[in-house]
């Protein structure tokens, strides 16, 4: 967080540094002023001016020739916005170290939709496929839509309670309606008119997600699990990665295998569990090339 302060005024205020700093409100905000930025809509100064105005609960009133001093603080302050980006091959790119949600739920009309839990520990295998295609498409595209369907993946009715008490022995701790795909484009209705900075900032914590994923360490079973070696494609191009293990086709060798049933029933295996078993079936690969490579030397 950045503090400012204002002796005169005595006044403190804290500004986030970057986005996994924000809350839902100035999630929301900032991710449509980067949407105006990288749409070309604003330039970067006003980029930051905004920010500041947005991140300090600030109103803009008529200009009066003593502001002067009054704007030459808000550029000021507005240099403190860089540190949402950072500079990777000589490009000004935001900051994506998150994988919490800054989101869990958004109100588009009378009804409370709920986005995924942080770390999209109850995200189904079905919802990052889906997910995932959506996320290239528009990558490829820029179909506003598609950012549209995206966060309708994830942001669902709650289940009725009757429902939840049912199902409490067996109760997995996701609330929400089950993801239904044939159902997707009826269920984008309800995000039709929600705001930029909504859509795309879901965007911004799935590609946030993904970055995190090719690289993460976890624990599982108290060991550390280094889920890197999955997207090992000998490749220097990292945005291939993802597309190049296959989700899809994981999806139909895990319902061949039986490990967790049919198609329909990989789908709705929790993400994470399949990760394992990916990692386990990866992890004896490599162990078995290992063997074979010293049998060979010997």
């Amino acid at each position: 967080m950045h503090t400012i302060e204002l002796p005169d005024a005595k006044i403190t205020r804290y500004i986030p540094a970057d986005l996994s700093e924000c809350n839902s409100a100035e999630y929301i905000d900032m991710c449509e002023l980067i949407f105006r930025y990288h749409n070309q809509e604003i330039d970067y100064n006003q980029f930051r001016v905004h920010a500041v105005y947005k991140l300090m609960n600030l109103k803009k009133t008529k200009e009066r020739v003593d502001d002067e001093d009054k704007f030459a603080n808000i550029y000021q302050v507005s240099e403190l916005i860089d540190s949402f980006f950072e500079e990777v091959n000589g490009t000004r790119t935001i900051k994506q170290y998150y994988i919490h949600n800054p989101v869990p739920k958004f109100k588009p009309t009378f009804t409370n939709l709920y986005g995924p839990a942080d770390s999209f520990m109850d995200m189904t295998f079905g919802e990052y496929r889906e997910a995932l295609r959506l996320f290239h498409d528009f990558h490829a595209s820029g179909n506003m839509h598609l950012l549209v369907l995206l966060a309708t993946v994830f942001y669902r009715k709650k289940k009725p309670f009757h429902f939840i008490k049912k199902q409490l022995s067996s109760y997995d701790g996701n609330c929400r309606v089950p993801f239904n795909s044939a159902l997707l484009e009826q269920n984008s209705k309800q995000l039709k008119y929600a705001p930029i900075g909504f859509v795309y900032g879901f965007y911004l914590l799935f590609a946030s997600f993904q970055k995190y994923l090719t690289d993460a360490k976890i624990l599982w079973a108290g060991k550390e699990i280094d889920l890197s070696i999955l997207f090992d494609g000998g490749s220097a191009d990292q945005e291939s990665d993802l597309p190049g293990i296959g989700m899809d086709s994981i999806a139909f060798t895990m319902a061949e295998s039986g490990a967790f049933g049919n198609i329909k029933e990989v789908d709705k295996t929790n993400f994470w569990e399949i990760m394992i078993k990916m990692y386990d079936s990866r992890r004896n690969d490599l162990e078995r090339q290992k063997q074979e490579e010293n049998a060979t030397n010997k």
